[in-house]
This record gives C-alpha cells, structure tokens and sequence, in this order.
C-alpha cells in the first residue's frame, strides 16, 4: 500500500514539475531578426518556402519584433524528410542563431544556438502540414516563451 502512494505521490510531483517547466533558452530582449526558411531535403516547394517567410516576418512583427537582415540574429526554419511511397516524413526546427562572446581563457566570438524547438510530422500533403507546424504550433510556442520572458 506504501508504495502505491510513493509511485502517485512521485507521478504528481513529476507532472507538476514537467507541467510549469520552462526550456533552458532566454529570449529576453531580442529585438530584431532575420528570417531564413532552408529546406535541406527539397521535398516542399519554393512557394511553400517564400510563405512561409512572409508569414513569420509578419507575425514576428506583430508580435514587436522587426525583421532586419543585417547585424541581428537569425531565426530558422530548418525543414529535412524524406518521402515513403507517398508519405513524407518531416522533422521542422525552429530556432534562433546569434553571434556571442564566449569568455574561456580568452574571448572566443562565436555562432550560438539560443533556441530551439521542434516537431516532426508524417503527410501526404508535406507543404500544407509544414505550414501548419510551422505557424499554428512552432512559432506559437516561441512566441509565448518571448512574451513570457519579456514580461514588464
């Protein structure tokens, strides 16, 4: 009986922590970005490509963050699949990219990996359900984390 209640109490416990858990990434201040959609395996198609450019330039903006080339950071798309008959199996990566300073016995500049999430889908239809991913839950995700760690 004892250890029925210490496997709920240890389930209670590890669901509560998992369910305010936050990722190890901080957003806080980011500015301005550059906005790089790369589809390593040419499954989706260019106009897929430049959609979803548009969107996140544009949802970024509302959002208060601008969209620069030069002298920012980068948020990526990073799309690889592979096709199976006719499914194809994707796995999408959104992340940011900056340059840092890293401090070892000197300063070290560097390209860093600041965020990062991901998904992977299985389709018939590879470019509707990567806009999908993209828009409606990668993105979302980022966004609540920025919000989150820009409170005032």
């Amino acid at each position: 009986m004892m250890k029925k209640y210490s496997l709920l109490i240890f389930f209670f416990l590890f669901s509560h922590l998992t369910l305010f858990a936050t990722t190890p990434y901080n957003l806080e201040g980011i500015k301005a970005l550059n906005v790089l959609v790369l589809d390593q395996s040419g499954t989706t198609s260019p106009q897929l490509q430049e959609r979803l450019s548009k969107a996140l330039k544009s949802k970024l903006e509302a959002n208060g963050i601008e969209s620069k080339k030069d002298g920012v950071g980068a948020l990526f798309v990073k799309i690889t699949s592979t096709k199976v008959g006719k499914v194809t199996v994707a796995y999408i990566n959104l992340g940011i990219g900056e340059e840092a300073e890293i401090v070892r016995s000197s300063k070290v500049k560097s390209f860093v990996l600041t965020y990062s999430f991901d998904d992977m889908i299985e389709s018939e239809n590879a470019d509707a359900d990567v806009y999908d991913s993209v828009m409606n839950f990668l993105i979302e995700e980022f966004l609540e984390q920025y919000h989150e760690d820009n409170e005032e």
